[in-house]
């Protein structure tokens, strides 16, 4: 009889029903811990595994610059021509004309950096204003 004066008395039936729900609870975070732990470990696996692949995260394909249909190889033509032509093969004075830091002038020579409509126009209007045949 004392088995049913447990199941009968509400207090027990309250308590058991907190433990099983908070034992849940528990499962959850634990769970939702090991995934964000997860997916924090891969991710750091992948950054790894392209810095040791040497592997730079800029894809310098062909792409098109601007309406003329310029692709990126043309206008690194463009920009060599101006520096070697109008600013006497100098990367400091073409990234002062263009106004653009020294070390992005460089890696557009190197080609590991995408170059933007924004430099193409100017370098064609800075050819045109001194005079330099640049395509």
């Amino acid at each position: 009889m004392q088995n049913t004066d447990l199941n009968d008395n509400p207090d027990t039936v309250n308590s058991e029903s907190i433990n099983a729900s908070s034992r849940n609870g528990k499962k959850g975070l634990r769970r939702l811990a090991f995934l964000a732990g997860g997916l924090s470990v891969s991710a750091a696996v992948a950054y790894f595994l392209t810095r040791v692949l040497g592997r730079s995260g800029v894809d310098v394909a062909d792409n098109i610059v601007d309406d003329r249909g310029t692709g990126q190889k043309k206008a690194a033509r463009i920009l060599r021509n101006l520096r070697d032509r109008a600013f006497e093969a100098s990367d400091e004075k073409l990234a002062l004309a263009l106004g653009r830091p020294v070390s992005e002038v460089a890696a557009w020579n190197a080609g590991s950096e995408i170059i933007d409509d924004d430099v193409v126009m100017k370098a064609r209007g800075i050819a045109m204003h001194r005079g330099v045949h640049v395509e």
